[in-house]
């Protein structure tokens, strides 16, 4: 092939082991032809040139997880139709859907997610899934794929992760396919960001304590309780689902998987009690009305004092927005809504204006603004039925992406879930 721009180093990079064979060979000339094609139809321009390397490798290594029979995709667009009906987000899947078989609606959905990832998290926007350059380079990639089903390899060093004879009850082997899979498996591209960042606070915080072994507890800690933009699962959690029922170590990726994904922060009791009283005082003030609204911060603290009787402390001085709403979340008690108010869409709301709604309200589900459960308050009770995504296809379908989607959407950008 000429042009080659990916190596079998490269390919390397998103496996667990290090030594390549015939098979990291063909793979890694299936991400050439990736890149070749995404350039072809000029998505590639859209990244920096790492990044298309990247997206072509990964898109590769999806290739490679179906004709192996891995089991990673077909457990997320089977955890996907469990929860939500449909297999994937986005996209109707045609007739000649197959679970077990590469499928267009896969490839144009995982060119989203990378699009979104890279480009997107670039220019903090939300990429629209309805891109023409991304439906033209999923056809030809899935056109290429369909020509490469019968001569691709099974990859049988990546089957043995999960087959029975490979043993996870040494934790320092269970370990190790947790942080392959957090960190160097195709699905999640922002771990290894995220771990930088983790690293650099902790030692903003505690700067005598910037050793190796601070870094290793904070890698090994979010491998295992991380939530990832898919479905906000931990990568235990994903584990537990691909790996084998059959497996004889089964019953221990299940359970760290539902331990990782089920941890929360203790929340004392009498910050408990506290919570239960503002919710209580809240809604005898508020009656039937989820939201309150007021113009200056000057009307909230005299409402939260005089008219709710409380002294919490809700950092008023350091808010300078005009029109707040104020709201009390089953989670965290009285809360206020400093950005966005002018989106709910609310009878009671007096500073509501649908032109803006409509350009704005999606950031509720990609930017946290409001508690989880509040969020999901809001949604089903259609305050935010203005959020739309850009789509040349028509108005209607631009308020799809997110009306029929938005709990895919706010699991993917907030990594919590009701």
């Amino acid at each position: 092939m000429k042009n080659i721009k990916i190596f079998s180093k490269d390919w390397l990079q998103l496996h667990p082991y290090t030594q390549s064979d015939e098979t990291d060979l063909y793979y890694t000339y299936v991400a050439n032809r990736i890149h070749q094609l995404l350039y072809e139809t000029r998505l590639g321009y859209s990244f920096e040139k790492e990044e298309t390397k990247e997206i072509s490798l990964r898109l590769a290594a999806y290739f490679e997880d179906v004709i192996s029979g891995l089991n990673i995709w077909r457990s997320f667009i089977l955890e996907y139709k469990k929860l939500f009906g449909t297999y994937l987000p986005f996209y109707l899947v045609s007739d000649n859907y197959y679970e077990d078989e590469v499928n267009l609606e896969d490839i144009r959905f995982l060119l989203w997610h990378y699009t979104q990832q890279y480009h997107g998290a670039r220019k903090g926007t939300f990429v629209s899934p309805d891109n023409q350059a991304n439906e033209d380079s999923a056809r030809k990639i899935y056109d290429f794929f369909c020509d490469e089903w019968t001569v691709a390899p099974e990859n049988e060093k990546m089957q043995k992760l999960f087959a029975p004879e490979t043993r996870y009850e040494d934790e320092t082997v269970f370990n190790n396919l947790i942080h392959w899979f957090h960190y160097n498996s195709y699905l999640f591209t922002d771990s290894n960001e995220e771990l930088t960042e983790t690293v650099k606070a902790y030692w903003k915080m505690n700067p005598m304590e910037r050793g190796n072994d601070e870094v290793v507890i904070l890698h090994n800690a979010l491998a295992h309780f991380s939530k990832t933009a898919m479905l906000a699962y931990t990568s235990p959690k994903w584990l537990s689902l691909i790996m084998p029922e059959s497996h004889p170590d089964y019953a221990l990726f299940a359970k760290r998987g539902a331990e990782t994904q089920e941890a929360t922060l203790p929340v004392a009791a009498d910050e408990e009690e506290k919570i239960k009283q503002q919710i209580e005082k809240f809604r005898e003030k508020a009656g039937d009305k989820k939201i309150l609204y007021f113009e200056s911060k000057k009307e909230v603290a005299a409402f939260i004092e005089n008219e709710l009787d409380i002294r919490e402390d809700l950092h008023l001085e350091q808010i300078y927005q005009m029109q707040l709403a104020l709201y009390a979340s089953e989670k965290d008690g009285l809360q206020l809504i400093l950005h966005g108010v002018e989106c709910i869409k609310d009878e009671n709301n007096p500073y509501y204006n649908q032109k803006i709604a409509a350009e704005q309200a999606i950031a509720y589900f990609i930017v946290k603004q409001v508690s989880i459960d509040f969020l999901y308050t809001m949604a089903e009770n259609h305050m935010l039925d203005d959020a739309q995504a850009k789509s040349l296809i028509s108005e209607a379908r631009s308020k799809a992406i997110v009306q029929d989607n938005w709990q895919f959407i706010s699991r993917y950008f907030l990594r919590e879930y009701k």
